[in-house]
Order: structure tokens, then C-alpha cells, then sequence
């Protein structure tokens, strides 16, 4: 038994006429009937009640009926999912960020894939850089929002966004008065910085403009840099989004000079085709800053 001798029976069983039905299945009335009959052999029961006049369903008919329009409804609902599953309309996506990516141009993102595809279950971890790396290594992640320091091997690194470096200073320091903080300014201050084991890319970028010997702390998270930097301890150098962590006591000021630039990228597993983080890496890239942040934009490159 085949689903179109079902599609078949359903066709005649509605219309209670063979003509009629072979119109709506758009084939000729002889082979219809001829498919009927051999549905009938097979299944062991009169379907149907032929005469001149009219075609009825008998109680085996009628019983049959009911359970093939389950089956066929059970057929188109399965392809319907399957067809949703290759377009990366259900499932589940493991997405790993930086702190301070939520500042920047992550949450639009993610907004915008929940409302496109709802029926996704996202599962957002906050990570420093090279932990969602390691993560995205073991299969823990599914893609990851990082600062990335160098290219690493199976895994595809995209920059989506660049951003200039600010100094965060609390609010009754010296330079907090200046609309802008020059380099030589930093000279003696004591630094809170996050630790280059977590955010390898913001600390390689502050490299040309840090002192080692001037870092006093370091710190896993970006709100507890800022913290710090309130409670007076330090200053602070930060992607130019942290402005959003909006804390009272502390103040950001632009570099007067040329600014430190940290990338913002987007990192996920060579070859992996979920038809889920395609369809999340296609969001992503098309949602690229105006600014010409996307460096590498749509470019998919295997870091082996």
C-alpha cells in the first residue's frame, strides 16, 4: 500500500464520485477506479459502494477513511518539520559571549533571530574568549560572540564589528575633567584590567598602549572592571560599548590620539552545518554595522 492509493480513497470518499475525484486528482476516471479496486484487495474490505447513480461508503469504508486521513496528515506534518529543521526553524542553539559584547551589537542580533525563529531555544552563556573557545571545541557551544586574539585550528573566526578603546575613569579623577585623555596622560596610573587568559583579543590590542607593571588587578568580568574603577581602585581601558554599563561614579573619555581598536567576532566550529546556526550565521552577518564593522562579512574561511 502506497500513500497515493490513500490520497486516491480520500479523494473518492469526499466526493462520493469518481469523476469528480479523478478531476480533483487531475487524472483520468478508468485507472482511478482500477486503484481503488486494488486498494480494496489489499486491505481485505469493500471501501465502497459502487451503482450507476451514486457511490457510498460502507462502515469498512467509513472506519478507513478516518485512519487514512490521520495517516496522511501525519506524512505532511513530518515533512512540514523536516522542512523547517533544514531551514534552521527549530531546534536548540548553544551561544556563548563576551560581557561586553552586550553593549554592543550582540542583543539586536539575538532579538532579532528570536523573532524570526521562535521556535529555536536559545541558550546563552556568558564566557570570556578563551573559554568559549574551548567550549566551542568540546561541542559544549554552538557559536560563540568573542575578542579574538589569533586564529585557532577547526575553528571559523569571522570579525562582525571593530570598535575604538576608552579610558573609564572614576568620577573625581584628575582627568575626568578633560573631554579627552591623551596616551601620555596614563603614565603612572594604576591599571584594572580583565585577565588576557579570558579576553586575549582586549589585551592584545592595549599591548602598544599598557604598562604591564602598571596593572594592579585583573579581573574574569567586564562589570566588575567597572566596579572597580567606582570604587576608585584604578582606571581602565574598555571597547568603546562598555559606555553602556552605565555606573554611577565612573566617566569615559576618548583617547585624543589614534584609539586602540578591539574586534568583536563571531566563532563557531569549521563544517558544522546546522541548518540552525546557518541560518543564525546569516542573521548575523546581515545585520552588519553601517560603519563597515564587518570586516570579513560573509567570508567563510576554515581556520586549519
Amino acid at each position: 500500500m502506497e500513500l497515493r492509493h490513500l490520497r486516491y480513497f480520500v479523494a473518492v470518499a469526499e466526493e462520493l464520485h469518481f469523476r469528480r475525484a479523478a478531476e480533483r486528482l487531475h487524472m483520468s476516471q478508468p485507472p482511478l477506479s482500477q486503484q481503488i479496486r486494488q486498494l480494496e484487495e489489499e486491505v481485505g474490505a469493500q471501501l465502497l459502494l459502487r451503482n450507476q447513480h451514486r457511490v457510498e461508503l460502507t462502515a469498512s469504508g467509513a472506519a478507513f477513511l478516518e485512519r487514512a486521513r490521520e495517516i496522511l496528515d501525519a506524512v505532511e506534518s513530518a515533512a512540514l518539520e523536516a522542512r523547517r529543521v533544514q531551514r534552521g526553524e527549530v531546534g536548540r542553539l548553544a551561544v556563548g559571549f563576551v560581557g561586553s559584547s552586550m553593549y554592543s551589537v550582540v542583543p539586536e542580533r539575538l532579538s532579532a533571530f528570536r523573532e524570526k525563529h521562535p521556535d529555536v531555544a536559545l541558550r546563552l552563556h556568558e564566557l570570556g574568549t578563551t573559554e568559549q573557545l574551548r567550549q566551542l571545541e568540546s561541542g559544549r557551544l554552538d557559536v560563540g560572540f568573542v575578542r579574538p586574539q589569533r586564529t585557532r585550528p577547526g575553528l571559523t573566526i569571522e570579525p562582525i564589528h571593530d570598535e575604538r578603546v576608552v579610558v573609564a575613569l572614576p568620577d573625581r579623577h584628575r582627568l575626568a575633567a578633560q573631554p579627552r585623555v591623551h596616551i601620555a596622560d596614563l603614565a603612572g596610573e594604576r591599571l584594572v584590567l580583565l585577565t588576557r587568559a579570558g579576553s586575549p583579543g582586549l589585551r592584545t590590542a592595549l599591548e602598544p598602549v599598557t604598562d604591564e607593571d602598571a596593572i594592579i588587578q585583573e579581573v574574569a568580568e567586564m562589570q566588575t572592571v567597572i566596579g572597580l574603577v567606582a570604587a576608585g581602585v584604578g582606571i581602565s581601558l574598555v571597547p568603546e560599548s562598555v559606555r553602556g554599563m552605565q555606573r554611577r561614579g565612573v566617566t569615559y573619555r576618548e583617547l585624543a590620539e589614534d584609539a586602540p581598536t578591539v574586534a568583536l567576532a563571531v566563532a563557531y566550529r569549521a563544517g558544522d552545518d546546522s541548518p540552525v546556526l546557518e541560518a543564525f550565521l546569516r542573521l548575523v552577518h546581515a545585520m552588519a554595522p553601517a560603519d563597515g564593522g564587518e570586516r570579513e562579512g560573509r567570508r567563510r574561511q576554515s581556520r586549519r
